[in-house]
């Protein structure tokens, strides 16, 4: 601990001893302690003429600037949060779809053709989010019913097929127990018009264009009609439903005989045609290979009446493989999409073709991404969302389901085609 320092003596003045009755004497009183002079300060300068800068105030703007700099952060921060928000919210689920069509065989026309339209609307409509899985069901009752469990084992939320009537008969009760939506874009057999059902269509029933054709055989003055068809439920409706409104008109169908699918052998079918001498053919297969024998067959057998078919026939195949034959056979077909889309079709594929169902399909997507965009990730709820969805911008027609997954509007059109000059020209 430090010691304090000493105070030092101070000096003592002695005293001179006074008389008694003396005065005591009194200290000098010491003068006053001179006062310090007064230092004035220096006059300030004159001020300057003109306008002066104002002086620097550096605490504040490093203040601005630090308060800045954290206004930035804040609004960087909150920026990205907005937009991780904004890219959450239009993020659709993705879900997988089956591709159920005839990819081999006598209707591969249809598999070939759907899947350009599935492809072009993913690629147009952004539909990254849709995954596919293709299965060829060869337009067949049986291996149908095989493709559909194992898309279902896929876990497959909907499927687009199938294409042919009879394997979409086969396979909707698998649908309709794992409530998965089958989604046709060609199957047209009333056979298929049950309601409330996991079946639905892009295209109206066969009493639709069935009733179209005759309509328009019986407007070009014909008015006796043989009838080819195949034994399954699409010819069968369509033999049915053609009859009936061409009876109803005041044409009569002379003569019917039926086949199998892909059956070729059509030698005794054409001469029972032959005998009740028709002035047309209608012929409704459900399979191009059919088709193109029942021409060529009743060619040979002495028949020489035009020929009327349905939609299966608008195929290339059916003129390459015999094209004297096929000159003249005129044609009723869903819509081929609208001229956007076909010369969106020559564009992406290079080539200009006949695409069976190559809209149809197009349009499934287009409904399917509808569907997500509303919530639905589920079979059920894809299927209770369908009957909602309106496409006032399709390619094929379709504008919207009825309660029971039909089409059912009667302002919708088919388009008629007649081979000329080796090739379909669509007739105006």
């Amino acid at each position: 601990m430090d010691e304090e320092p000493k105070q030092q003596d101070q000096p003592v003045t002695p005293v001179t001893p006074q008389p008694s009755g003396a005065p005591t004497p009194v200290a000098p009183t010491p003068p006053p302690a001179p006062e310090p002079p007064e230092v004035l300060a220096p006059a300030p300068p004159p001020p300057l003429e003109g306008p002066q800068p104002e002086p620097p105030r550096k605490s504040g703007r490093k203040i601005y600037v630090a308060l800045g700099a954290a206004l930035a952060v804040v609004v960087i921060a909150l920026g990205a949060f907005f937009v991780i928000q904004l890219n959450t919210k239009q993020a659709a689920p993705h879900i997988k779809v089956g591709v159920m069509m005839a990819f081999s065989g006598g209707s591969s026309s249809m598999g070939y053709g759907a899947m350009k339209g599935v492809q072009l609307a993913k690629k147009q409509l952004n539909a990254d989010n849709i995954d596919i899985v293709q299965m060829d069901s060869k337009c067949d009752a049986k291996t149908a019913g095989e493709a559909i469990k194992n898309l279902i084992n896929q876990k497959v939320v909907a499927i687009i097929g199938e294409g042919c009537s009879s394997a979409s008969v086969a396979a909707l009760p698998a649908a309709n127990n794992a409530k998965i939506p089958m989604i046709s874009p060609s199957a047209s057999s009333p056979t298929l018009s049950t309601p409330d059902d996991y079946f639905f269509r892009v295209v109206p029933p066969d009493n639709f264009q069935g009733a179209f054709m005759a309509q328009t055989i019986y407007d070009r003055g014909i008015r006796k009609v043989a009838v080819f068809y195949t034994n399954e439920p699409y010819g069968s409706g369509m033999n049915t439903v053609f009859r009936e409104k061409f009876e109803a008109l005041g044409g009569k169908v002379v003569a019917t005989a039926s086949a199998e699918p892909d059956v070729i052998d059509l030698s005794t079918q054409m001469k029972t045609l032959e005998v009740a001498k028709p002035e047309a053919i209608f012929i409704a297969p459900n399979s191009v290979v059919s088709a193109t024998a029942a021409m060529k067959l009743a060619r040979e057998a002495g028949i020489a009446a035009p020929f009327f078919g349905a939609d299966i026939m608008y195929d290339n195949t059916i003129i390459s493989n015999n094209p004297t034959v096929a000159e003249g056979l005129t044609i009723s077909s869903f819509p081929t999409g609208t001229k956007a889309f076909k010369q969106s079709l020559v564009n992406e594929y290079g080539k200009s073709e006949q695409l069976y169902a190559a809209p149809q399909a197009y349009d499934i997507i287009h409904i399917l991404q509808l569907a997500v965009q509303k919530g639905a990730t589920t079979g059920e709820q894809i299927k209770n969302a369908l009957p909602g969805i309106t496409l006032s911008d399709s390619v094929s027609g379709f504008k919207h389901f009825d309660s029971n997954g039909e089409v059912s509007d009667r302002s919708y059109k088919y388009d008629l085609f007649q081979v000329k000059d080796g090739a379909f020209t669509l007739v105006e």
